[in-house]
């Protein structure tokens, strides 16, 4: 410990921020190598999880904070989907968010997503409840229908977004809500479930 406060001497706190900013690039550039397409250069921090490359698309001016969780999965206990995660122009992430299809997830351009937010499409076991009685984690993975998000949307803190629902252009949904049904454009939106309380 000694050793280490030493250390937090001769290398101060600006030391480390560039070497993050490094790392930052250098896992930016091994991922968009891999993605399926990517307009321009995608800014990912590290730590954080992407899979199914291959079947990811992003614009231009993407970042996001540390911690996502980006997935776009085709194969599941043997299950295979056919999944697609398209991100539009100048889209934000921030910390610790978690991104999952196994069908579509579309988002427009110029949104911006808070922190601890959760977009998924699918979810472990049948949406009618008939696999009940199997464990949880072996159930399969299904989905009711894929996700789109308008442009110009904020979504705010500890939101849920799930499978099967249309958000619309220029929306705003307040911190812990849980989006099960489609919203309309400009309409503000909060709760559990969310409901529209009001339109700009």
């Amino acid at each position: 410990m000694n050793f280490l406060k030493a250390l937090s001497y001769v290398f101060g706190y600006r030391f480390f921020k560039k070497i993050s900013i490094i790392v930052d690039r250098l896992f930016s550039y091994s991922l968009n190598r891999g993605l399926k397409k990517v307009d321009g250069y995608a800014l990912f921090q590290f730590p954080s999880r992407v899979e199914g490359t291959e079947f990811i698309e992003i614009g231009k001016d993407f970042q996001s904070g540390k911690n996502l969780r980006l997935q776009a999965i085709n194969v599941y206990k043997k299950f295979r989907f056919n999944p697609e995660i398209k991100i539009g122009n100048n889209v934000t992430i921030n910390p610790n968010c978690q991104i999952s299809a196994i069908n579509s997830i579309k988002i427009g351009n110029d949104v911006l997503i808070a922190s601890y937010v959760f977009i998924s499409d699918h979810s472990h076991g049948k949406h009618d409840f008939s696999d009940i009685s199997v464990k949880p984690i072996e159930r399969i993975l299904d989905s009711k229908g894929g996700i789109v998000i308008g442009d110009n949307t904020w979504i705010g803190q500890g939101v849920s977004i799930l499978s099967n629902v249309k958000i619309g252009k220029n929306v705003i949904i307040g911190a812990n809500s849980v989006i099960v049904k489609d919203i309309p454009d400009n309409a503000i939106v909060v709760g559990v479930p969310g409901k529209v309380i009001k339109f700009t």
